[in-house]
């Protein structure tokens, strides 16, 4: 009895011991606790952009002009000016300016066309005059006859038909057969293009003539990517493609097949197409032809 006497005494130190600092009441410990539920928030990463573009971008291997200028949303003419590039040539390691000032193209005015003499050293030439020589005389007006016309009657000439120039990129055509999965729209930069689906695999086609600019998976949230470049300074891309059938610099014709549909870079089958002006993403179905 003893015993049990001391035990009970040290059993309520210690656990008032343990409770006062934590401020537990000890007569709610055999109750039920409510939980409070974790509130949870889901963000959609298209929100975000793969890279937030700075003053200066340094040159990767794989990378093209149209490339990185499609990833920071410049103009690529206006890019190349900026850095004083003669066309769109880039080496791996060069230092791109991203922002600044543009240099003014530097207009070219022809020589002056002078009707002065030529000068020779010390000596003016001119030219020589011109000597008429003497007409034999001519018979009376009377006895003078319209000589026989010996020349064959001349034939209209002929039209040449005009040489087939690349097509301006007012006419451009549906790159795929398949459903509008998602419009046009500008809540973020992957949303500023159409979604269309179709079958693994089936043809993606250059909804316009033009030049491959760029070909490959190195732009983040496009799988893999081809860019064509069309005359009036358009561009136009094919993302998430299962395979590429085209190289940088090839020039492919309206529907000539440059892709195969696929689901690189995204979560079910479906072709990003995107068209950009200057620089700038429009709605493509402003230029696609009515279904």
């Amino acid at each position: 009895m003893r015993a049990s006497r001391l035990i009970v005494p040290c059993l309520g130190v210690l656990l008032s011991a343990c409770t006062a600092p934590y401020q537990i009441p000890t007569d709610e410990r055999g109750s039920q606790q409510i939980r409070v539920p974790v509130e949870r928030t889901q963000t959609s990463t298209a929100q975000w952009d793969p890279e937030e573009p700075g003053s200066t971008y340094v040159v990767q291997r794989g990378d093209t002009l149209f490339a990185i200028a499609w990833r920071f949303e410049q103009d690529p003419l206006i890019l190349a000016r900026r850095n004083r590039i003669e066309g769109d040539l880039i080496r791996p390691g060069d230092v791109l300016q991203l922002r600044g000032p543009v240099p003014e193209v530097a207009k070219t005015t022809p020589a002056p066309t002078s009707s002065r003499p030529i000068i020779q050293g010390q000596t003016i030439q001119r030219p020589a005059p011109v000597v008429s020589e003497p007409r034999p005389a001519q018979p009376a007006l009377e006895a003078r006859r319209p000589p026989a016309s010996t020349t064959a009657p001349t034939e209209a000439p002929q039209k040449t038909p005009p040489v087939r120039a690349m097509p301006p990129a007012s006419g451009w055509q549906w790159p795929v057969q398949g459903p509008i999965i998602e419009r046009y729209s500008t809540q973020t930069r992957f949303s500023r293009s159409l979604q269309l689906g179709g079958e693994r695999g089936a043809p993606v086609r250059a909804a316009a003539s033009g030049r491959v600019v760029y070909a490959g998976d190195g732009l983040v949230g496009f799988g893999n990517l081809v860019i064509l470049s069309h005359p009036d300074n358009y561009l136009s891309a094919y993302g998430h493609n299962d395979a590429i059938s085209v190289t940088v610099g090839q020039v492919v014709t309206q529907d000539a097949v440059i892709a195969q549909l696929g689901s690189t870079g995204t979560d079910r089958v479906k072709l990003h197409f995107e068209i950009r002006k200057d620089g700038t993403p429009i709605d493509p179905m402003k230029l696609l032809p009515a279904r």
